[in-house]
C-alpha cells in the first residue's frame, strides 16, 4: 500500500519542482503522505541527501533511477521485484529482455540507499518505496 503512495508522490514531483508548500490532491482511503513519519522520520532527507551527493559525480544516474522505477511498476504494480536476485518461481526480472539495459549504477544506488535507511530506521521501509522516492527526487533534483 505504501508503494502506491510513493508512486503518487513521484507523479506529483513531475508537476511540482519547487520546495514551496504544495496542496496535495485527495488521497484514496488507506494512503498517507506521512506513512513513515513515526517509523523513519528522516527518510526523505536521507534519500535526498544521498542523491544530491551522487548526482554531483554522475548526474546520469537520475534517469537510470526513474527508468528502474518505471520498469518495476510497469506490469503488476510497484513491488520492488525488479531488485530481486533470483526466485523460486523462475529467472530474475533483471534478466528479462526489456530490463537488460537498466543501469547497474541505478541498482547500486538503491542498494546503498537501502543500507543507509536500514541503518537509520531499521528494516521498516520497503524497497519499492525507496525506489519510488529515489525516482521522485531524481526528477526533482
Amino acid at each position: 500500500m505504501a508503494y502506491n503512495l510513493l508512486f503518487l508522490l513521484s507523479c506529483i514531483a513531475f508537476v511540482s519542482s519547487s520546495s514551496h508548500a504544495y496542496v496535495y490532491p485527495p488521497l484514496v482511503e488507506g494512503l498517507s503522505f506521512t506513512f513513515y513519519k513515526a517509523t523513519c522520520p528522516d527518510l526523505e532527507s536521507i534519500v535526498r541527501s544521498y542523491l544530491e551527493q551522487l548526482f554531483q559525480s554522475d548526474i546520469s544516474v537520475a534517469s537510470g533511477l526513474l527508468r528502474l522505477h518505471f520498469h518495476d511498476c510497469f506490469v503488476q504494480g510497484c513491488d520492488g521485484s525488479i531488485l530481486l536476485d533470483g526466485s523460486f518461481s523462475g529467472p530474475d526480472e533483471k534478466d528479462a529482455t526489456p530490463n537488460l539495459t537498466l543501469r547497474p549504477a541505478a541498482f547500486k544506488a538503491i542498494n546503498e540507499l537501502q543500507t543507509l535507511i536500514t541503518q537509520a530506521c531499521g528494516p521498516v521501509v520497503s524497497c519499492a518505496d525507496i525506489t519510488a522516492l529515489a525516482a521522485r527526487d531524481s526528477v526533482r533534483l
